[in-house]
């Protein structure tokens, strides 16, 4: 039900310009009529008997006048106040659907002109209804869109002045409050970026190219896939500004480099053992056609040397591809006592103090790839740590509950700080030169991390250059 809202401003505007006309009237023809009586009457007494009469009926005129004036305003104008009232519940309430015409309120002695005016109003407000909800749907649809997008979206307009953005663009580049007034080059600083976006205000055409970008909630510098296309007016396909999409291609860029130097560094560890093996069979033939075959066997253990080279570091390549593709795990219940004594049976100690100690007794993993994990640590040691140094296994709790460590710690020369972010990588060497003179693949700490990975845990290194290593091995229980 519409509430009834009387026009009282043009009522009383209207009021007073019939009560001003009338009285103008009832004067000038007072004056009139006064003036004819007058010249009519033969004494004064008959004329001012006359002037009262006129006096009288022109002023009772007067009243009937204003009385009828008064009536027909306030029928005329009610309706107008009843549609004014609808207008403002249509700007103010555009989703009440109470604005229908009730039968009541349009009466049948109210002028035509109302009722069609009424009911194109409502039709007015009806598709003004349905119009707003869908606007206020779609924009509910898009903001969640948005808001659910990976990639950072920026929109600005011609003025370079930025309409919106969605939240991982906000986390991207701190912003807190959106500043309607704000510009492009306030909150990025990229010269490629403002060029990017300039260009497709411009040339009206969609620009790629790919940005390096700091960004400021992580202080890092990072490279995106930049897309901006131009937003054009629907009727006259008009540009009035350009929206752009910030595709973060770091991981991309990162694995790109990894799969580069993973080729690079495959390819020089197998042609290192390739070319010795090549250079001594060679010797070997020529020695042997000229009947000398005193270093015959020497050279034979060198090409022995290089092809068990090759055979750890193609089994070493398919674990780690086993491990990549996700081969499931034999995880079962497992003594840490018996995986320790196997792998101290096939390694050679040469003269290192071993100490082991065990505060549990047996752990939920995959037994053969436990002694991995432990026989690629303790080559490692056994490599790098002085004959008759100490190395320490033990096998404890860790400081979360259901979380079971493995510790290996060595008096070593230690690792600097600026190897072990990288330590974990394939083919990384902290000393190139001794690992492949002592065997190394340089894929066996990489094993490490992936093996344990793939149990649920993870794996550290703590160092210090000249007071050793430990390594820490947690497995989620």
């Amino acid at each position: 039900m519409i509430t009834k809202t009387f026009p009282s401003r043009l009522f009383r505007w209207f009021l007073s310009q019939q009560i001003l006309f009338s009285g103008l009237i009832f004067l000038v023809l007072s004056g009139v009529m006064i003036f004819w009586v007058e010249t009519r009457s033969d004494t004064v007494e008959q004329f001012l008997r006359s002037r009262e009469v006129v006096i009288v009926c022109f002023l009772t005129t007067f009243c009937v006048a204003t009385l009828v004036s008064l009536t027909m305003a306030r029928r005329l104008l009610i309706p107008l106040g009843r549609l004014i009232e609808k207008t403002r519940r249509m700007r103010d309430f555009p989703f009440d659907n109470n604005d229908e015409v009730a039968p009541e309120e349009l009466t049948f002695d109210e002028p035509g002109e109302w009722f069609e005016l009424e009911r194109a109003l409502n039709r007015l407000g009806r598709d003004l209804r349905q119009k707003t909800i869908r606007l206020s749907r779609e924009k509910t649809e898009l903001r969640a869109i948005m808001s659910s997008v990976s990639e950072a979206v920026m929109a600005i307009a011609n003025d370079r002045r930025v309409l919106f953005y969605n939240p991982q663009f906000a986390y991207l580049f701190n912003l807190q409050v959106p500043n309607p007034q704000a510009r492009i080059s306030e909150i990025l600083r990229s010269p490629d970026v403002l060029e990017a976006y300039g260009e497709a205000l411009k040339t009206g055409e969609t620009v790629r190219r790919e940005v390096q970008i700091t960004v400021m909630a992580e202080r890092l510098s990072r490279h995106f896939q930049l897309s901006v296309a131009p937003l054009r007016k629907k009727h006259n396909q008009e540009i009035y500004g350009a929206v752009g999409i910030l595709h973060d291609i770091t991981e991309l860029k990162q694995a790109d480099r990894i799969r580069i130097e993973f080729v690079g560094n495959v390819s020089h560890e197998l042609r290192t053992p390739l070319t010795a093996i090549n250079g001594y069979l060679q010797t070997l033939v020529a020695d042997v056609e000229s009947g000398r075959v005193d270093q015959a066997q020497e050279f034979l253990k060198i090409v022995m040397q290089n092809v068990t080279r090759l055979k750890s570091l193609v089994e070493d390549l398919l674990d780690l591809s086993a491990l990549e593709s996700g081969k499931e795990l034999n995880v079962q219940r497992v003594s840490v006592r018996e995986v320790t004594e196997n792998v101290m049976r096939h390694l050679n100690p040469q003269n290192h103090k071993v100490h082991v100690s065990y505060d549990f007794e047996e752990i939920s993993a995959d037994e053969a790839r436990l002694e991995q994990v432990l026989r690629n640590i303790l080559e490692n040691a056994f490599r790098y740590v002085p004959s008759g140094g100490n190395i320490e296994v033990r096998w404890t709790h860790g400081r979360e509950p259901n979380v079971l460590e493995l510790h290996v710690k060595d008096d070593g020369p230690g690792i600097a700080s600026e190897h072990q972010a990288r330590l974990f990588e394939r083919f990384y060497r902290v000393d190139e030169g001794r690992s492949r003179a002592t065997g190394g693949t340089g894929i066996g700490l990489s094993l490490v991390k992936h093996i344990v990975q793939r149990h649920g845990g993870h794996v550290q290194v703590r160092s210090e250059v000249g007071r050793g290593s430990e390594f820490i091995c947690e497995f989620p229980q």
